[in-house]
C-alpha cells in the first residue's frame, strides 16, 4: 500500500527541484516563472531560493539564454517591432535589463525594416484587397514605430497613386 504525502510543506528540497526540472522539461521558462510555480505549489521562499540556485548552477535556468531563444523563435513565427517584442518578453518575467540587452542584440541581427517588410509581404499574400490603411494598422499592432511604418508604407502609397 502506498502512502501519499498530503501536506505540501512536507516536500523535501529534492522534490521541489524535481518539480521545477519537470516543468523545464516541458517548456523553456524564466526564473520568475519557476519561482511563481514553486510558490504556488507550496514551497517556502527559502525552498524556492534553494531550488533556483541549484537549477541555475546546473545550467537548467538561464534568463539570458531564455530571452534570446524566445525572441528568435517569436520573430520567426511572427515578425514584430521592438515595442511589441519588449512587451511580450517582459510578460514572461524576464528582468528588464535582460530584455533590453536581448532587444539590442536581436535588432542588430535583423532590422525592424526587414521585419516590417515581411509583415507587408505576408499581408499582401493573404488578401489582395489589403488597403494601405489596414497594412499600416497591422504594422502598428505588431509594435513597429511610426518611422518604420512610414518608411515601409511610402513605396506602397506611391504605387497606389
Amino acid at each position: 500500500m502506498s502512502r501519499r504525502v498530503t501536506s505540501k510543506a512536507v516536500l523535501s528540497p529534492d522534490r521541489w527541484l524535481q518539480l521545477a526540472v519537470r516543468a523545464l522539461a516541458r517548456s523553456d521558462r524564466t526564473t520568475a516563472q519557476i519561482e511563481k510555480m514553486l510558490a504556488a505549489k507550496g514551497a517556502s521562499p527559502s525552498q524556492v531560493r534553494t531550488a533556483i540556485q541549484r537549477l541555475t548552477s546546473l545550467g537548467y535556468l538561464d534568463d539570458v539564454a531564455f530571452a534570446s531563444r524566445w525572441a528568435d523563435r517569436r520573430l520567426a513565427r511572427m515578425p514584430m517591432g521592438r515595442a511589441r517584442l519588449q512587451e511580450e518578453l517582459l510578460a514572461t518575467g524576464c528582468p528588464g535589463h535582460i530584455v533590453h540587452a536581448t532587444l539590442r542584440a536581436t535588432y542588430r541581427r535583423v532590422t525592424e525594416w526587414d521585419l516590417a517588410m515581411q509583415v507587408v509581404t505576408m499581408a499582401s499574400r493573404t488578401t489582395s484587397a489589403q488597403t494601405p490603411g489596414r497594412v499600416a494598422r497591422l504594422l502598428n499592432q505588431r509594435g513597429f514605430d511610426e518611422d518604420t511604418i512610414e518608411t515601409v508604407m511610402g513605396p506602397l502609397l506611391r504605387e497606389e497613386c
